[in-house]
């Protein structure tokens, strides 16, 4: 390709001295990105040579030289002239150093990996959903209880949550936070008053579930089958466990692990064999079993229970405790100096303490990474190394609150914290900055109550829990079953290809303009927020609702919904001019010709700018449409095409903005006089006013001239009254049958000739029609273009020479039909023969589909391609004829790149590796496409397997002369006397089968039997029978109707007596 990096080794000869000459070897990079090759002695030289040019400006054909004498690049003279154009941003013809040094900044900014990593969306979308805790009292501990397995493994999408306040209440969850049961956890020995629930944890491989309260106890129950019976009660602890984890192995023969941390700074571990439950096994009549903290310690009861203790490792509550398996580690933390504990169960090997002035609140960490978090009082996110605890990696600041909660996610370089004050902060620990600060979480789950927060790493939710229940969606993972990716976050509003710098632009709802390379699916230049406006203070995002390239492919203008247009160099992303057509109107289409910016929407004109200067308003061409205009179409330099939701298409002249005709979608051979001056033009707007004086005074006058009084509006709601129907309807009604148009498109290569279409339109009602934009010409056909009842065209794009018109419709088909001999007004050969190698559609099906039907009665034009690229509606088509490629963008937030012949290659902005010759299936699509679709996708493959077929395996030792012969231990095969003659059996007699294509969809009900295509052959006819019938032929003197072996007899017969005679 072109744009490959070649390396061209040049030899020249070079005299060290005058008697030894010898050879030089150099390496020439070609058409390699110029930052690449740049260093800082480079940077010096071309400083210097622009130092020494002239007005200190570099001519094209000087910096090539200087490229290729100082730095050895080679451009091809395309290449240099895309190079050239980027850099110079002024459109001059003159490089400056400026411009230079802005070139190369931004290719470096291109090539940073935090640039390439940047997400399209906020990793939180949405407000949370809110639902009621089922509680009396406020959650003290939300905790995750999975399924354990047979093999004791678990997995975050099997399981539930367990929710317990400080009344005791417990109540259990699904995944979907759907309640199950509630429980109550009490103390045995109280019966007036209640002791406060500080914690609680599930023992899932025994089926067990612990809970601490302020009584200085730990109650372990047994929720086997959905039981809650207490089992075990450990009392009389020194202090109060206010934090607990578990921990067990996959391993049985490994102890289980139960992790308390007090109030006292102790940090206790209760070891247990899980086999057989270890102390939770069942056993018939045994009571429940209280012991005391003391007896636990010296082992006088419980033996199965192993205590070890850490005395004071903290001189504050212990806040969070944890276990960190690769180095077989407890955590623990607390809001003191001696922040954080990571030590052994034996304390011998491992022992690092964190120090942190203010302490740490809590902690999260990633195994696989090694990275540790913490988050304390301070309102500081910290990140360590879990083997470096001197001082921490990154130091993140920017909360106003302590922090309560922390979230590791993609290998510890995402990490999200909560605060007391309910903000959430999102963190690119690579780009160590805040990427996005949600605020959403509404102050009803608890404004002064303190919160409990789990996160299952499946799902993605962040669980919430205080007064009510909160749950948040962190970065929503995309499913490669689902999707391919998504090029942008909202649904794509313009896809535009640029030819002369090889990119393709797309624009989306969310106000983003994206510049990517086609060739490799590199994102080059991204703009965020292209259009805002002001609400309450804060800067709104506006979506982009249309786009073009001014005519030398440079410069680019986007039209938005709140009216305003803005100019862009989309190689830099350099907003270089703002105008506004009318506040809040949005423009659904705009027009770059030479000298002039047209823009149109629902203000119903044409507004027109001056492409240089600083004005921000324009000059308005009159207004025609009686309703908002929902597309446009330019013809440079002739024509202007416009079209309102009410059916009205009008033509205008470019050069001076003058219509020049007008019709009605609807109605399209009813004749629509313009007015051109203010008194007809009045009287057309009210027909209740001096017009009516005008009609009925003009009533008198003779028939010849009368026509010119006719009102249009009448003759309009006349003429539809009497297509339509006899029966009067009224107004409103009537209004309800004009016909919106969605989209339009010129075929500019067409001569402007009153018998040849060049303007297509399409209609709600699923028609496309075709137009000349002649004054003399007008309607010419028209043709169905959709399948699927309630469908229409939403988008419309064709090729340079004309050849193709491609239509994407509301439920995502995406349809390519042939232009050549189309209302051409001339003969025009086609080759179906090519046309059947490069569109596999067009070959014959055993049973035609939908889109083959609906165009059976339907010669022109001829359909090439039909197949569903999107499961939502395609908004914007566009060609690339220098690859044959078709980009489509749809409401699915996705633009995808097919092959002209219909092959699916890539999604824009896709996580898949970026490959444009292999093909694929679009993962959604997949799961609703037809058989037509699936043919187009396989390059016209289909599959011929028949229900019932026994599949030959290829792959077995018996060979088929050995199946023939040997018998393998199975008994021989019938006939054991050895065959003979048996007539076949006759089939049974099956009616006809008639299918109904009248319909949409052929319904079958059940599967057709089919009978063996094999012919049957008649046995030869026995020598005994033959013999018999031949004698009895001869003596009655008729002639034996048999073949041509049973003649041969009588013939070699009569041939040897006919001598004698």
């Amino acid at each position: 390709m072109a744009n490959e990096s070649e390396i061209v080794v040049i030899s020249t000869s070079s005299r060290v001295s005058d008697a030894s000459p010898s050879l030089t070897v150099r390496q020439r990079w070609r058409n390699v990105p110029l930052h690449e090759r740049c260093s800082m002695a480079d940077m010096i030289v071309l400083k210097n040579a622009f130092q020494e040019a002239f007005l200190h400006k570099l001519l094209p054909n000087q910096f090539r030289e200087l490229l290729r004498t100082q730095f050895n690049l080679e451009y091809d003279d395309e290449e240099f002239n895309i190079l050239f154009l980027k850099i110079n941003t002024n459109r001059n013809g003159e490089m400056e150093w400026d411009e230079l040094v802005s070139h190369l900044l931004l290719g470096y900014f291109t090539n940073d990996p935090e640039n390439q990593r940047a997400s399209l969306q906020l990793a939180i979308m949405g407000r949370p959903t809110i639902m009621r805790s089922q509680h009396r009292h406020p959650i003290s501990k939300i905790c995750f209880c999975p399924d354990v397995a047979k093999d004791r493994s678990t997995t975050p999408m099997q399981g539930g949550y367990i929710t317990a306040s400080r009344d005791g209440q417990l109540n259990w969850w699904t995944l979907d936070m759907t309640m199950l049961r509630t429980a109550y956890s009490s103390s045995p020995v109280l019966k007036v008053r209640t002791t406060w629930v500080t914690d609680c944890v599930c023992l899932p491989d025994v089926n067990m579930l612990v809970t601490s309260s302020t009584e200085r106890d730990l109650r372990f129950y047994d929720i086997t089958a959905k039981t809650f019976t207490l089992k075990i009660v450990i009392t009389s602890w020194e202090y109060m466990i206010c934090t607990m984890y578990y921990y067990f192995q996959k391993d049985i023969n490994e102890n289980c692990i139960l992790i308390l941390g007090d109030v006292g700074g102790y940090v206790r571990v209760l070891q247990f064999s899980p086999i057989e439950r270890g102390p939770f096994r069942n056993e018939a009549g045994k009571p429940l079993q209280t012991v005391r903290h003391i007896d636990l310690q010296r082992k006088r009861a419980l033996p199965e229970l192993r205590l070890i203790e850490k005395a004071r490792v903290h001189t504050d509550w212990v806040r969070q405790v944890s276990y960190y398996s690769p180095l077989h580690c407890l955590m623990s933390c607390a809001t003191c100096p001696d922040a954080l504990l990571m030590c052994d169960l034996q304390g011998s090997k491992t022992h690092n303490m964190f120090h942190v002035d203010k302490g740490i609140q809590c902690f999260a960490f990633d195994e696989e990474a090694h990275v540790l978090v913490t988050g304390g009082p301070d309102c500081t996110v910290r990140v360590w190394s879990p083997f470096v605890p001197a001082a921490p990696n990154l130091v993140l600041q920017g909360h106003h609150a302590g922090i309560v909660a922390l979230v590791v996610q993609n290998g510890g370089q995402t990490i999200y914290s909560l605060a007391r004050d309910r903000v959430i902060k999102v963190w690119d620990v690579q780009g160590q900055n805040c990427v996005q600060t949600y605020i959403d979480v509404p102050s009803e789950i608890g404004e002064r109550t303190p919160i409990s927060a789990v996160y299952n790493p499946a799902t993605r939710e962040f669980i919430l829990a205080a007064i009510k229940i909160a749950v948040l969606v962190l970065d929503e993972q995309l499913n490669t079953n689902h999707t391919d990716g998504f090029t942008h976050s909202r649904a794509i509003a313009k896809v535009l290809y640029n030819p002369l710098f090889k990119v393709v632009i797309t624009c989306g709802l969310d106000s983003i303009i994206i510049n990517w390379n086609p060739l490799t699916g590199k994102r080059n230049v991204m703009v965020r927020d292209a259009h805002t406006r002001l609400l309450h203070g804060e800067q709104i995002p506006v979506e982009i609702t249309a786009a073009c390239f001014d005519p030398g492919y440079q410069l680019l203008c986007t039209g938005a919904r709140d009216g305003s247009l803005k100019t862009w160099n989309f190689n830099t992303g350099l907003c270089l001019r703002t105008l506004t057509i009318e506040y809040m109107c949005e423009v659904t289409g705009v027009f770059w010709v030479e000298g002039r910016i047209m823009a149109i929407g629902w203000n119903r004109h044409v507004t027109e700018f001056e492409d240089t200067g600083t004005a921000t308003t324009g000059k308005s061409w009159e207004t025609r449409h009686s309703e908002d205009v929902l597309a446009a179409a330019a013809r440079m330099p002739l024509s202007l095409a416009t079209s309102s939701y009410n059916s009205e298409m009008i033509l205008w002249k470019l050069e001076t903005g003058q219509p020049y005709r007008m019709f009605s979608c609807t109605e399209p051979m009813l004749r629509i006089k313009m007015q051109f001056n203010k008194r007809d033009l009045s009287r057309a707007a009210s027909p209740g006013g001096t017009g009516a004086k005008r009609h009925s005074s003009s009533a008198h006058r003779p028939s010849s001239m009368s026509g010119r009084g006719v009102d249009t509006a009448a003759a309009v709601q006349k003429a539809r009254a009497r297509r339509v129907s006899t029966v009067s309807l009224p107004q409103r009604a009537q209004a309800m049958r004009h016909l919106g148009v969605h989209a339009m498109v010129f075929l500019e290569t067409r001569p402007m000739h009153m018998r040849v279409a060049s303007l297509m339109l399409s209609l709600e009602n699923g028609m496309v029609q075709a137009w000349s934009d002649h004054s003399a010409g007008g309607f010419q056909g028209s043709f169905q273009a959709v399948h699927t009842a309630g469908d229409y065209v939403s988008a419309l794009a064709t090729d340079a020479q004309n050849n193709y018109l491609f239509t994407g419709t509301t439920v995502g088909y995406i349809k390519t039909w042939l232009m050549t001999n189309y209302l051409v007004n001339k003969e025009v050969h086609v080759n179906m023969p090519a046309l059947r190698l490069e569109f596999p559609f067009l070959w014959r099906d055993r049973v035609e589909g939908r889109a083959k039907r609906c165009v059976r009665d339907q010669p022109l034009p001829l359909l090439l391609n039909s197949y569903k690229g999107h499961v939502r509606c395609v908004t914007t088509l566009a060609y690339i004829d220098e690859y044959k490629l078709l980009l489509s963008g749809s409401s699915d937030y996705s633009v995808r790149v097919w092959r002209l012949s219909g092959e699916y290659l890539q999604t824009l902005g896709s996580f898949q590796p970026w490959n444009l010759d292999v093909t694929s299936v679009p993962p959604d699509v997949k799961k609703v496409a037809s058989f037509t679709t699936m043919k187009v996708f396989r390059s016209g493959y289909v599959s011929r397997y028949v229900p019932g077929q026994i599949e030959i395996d290829k792959l077995r030792d018996i060979t088929e002369r050995e199946l023939r012969t040997g018998t393998f231990g199975a008994p021989c095969a019938d006939p054991l006397l050895g065959h003979h003659f048996k007539l076949p059996r006759r089939p049974e007699t099956q009616a006809r089968i008639v299918l109904d294509d009248s319909l949409q969809t052929i319904p079958l009900y059940a599967h057709l039997r089919m009978a063996s295509t094999t012919p049957i052959r008649r046995p030869p006819t026995p020598e005994l029978v033959r013999a018999t019938r031949l004698r009895r032929a001869a003596a009655a003197g008729k002639k034996a109707h048999f073949g041509s072996t049973s003649m041969e007899g009588p013939q070699r017969i009569s041939s040897e007596k006919r001598p004698e005679t």
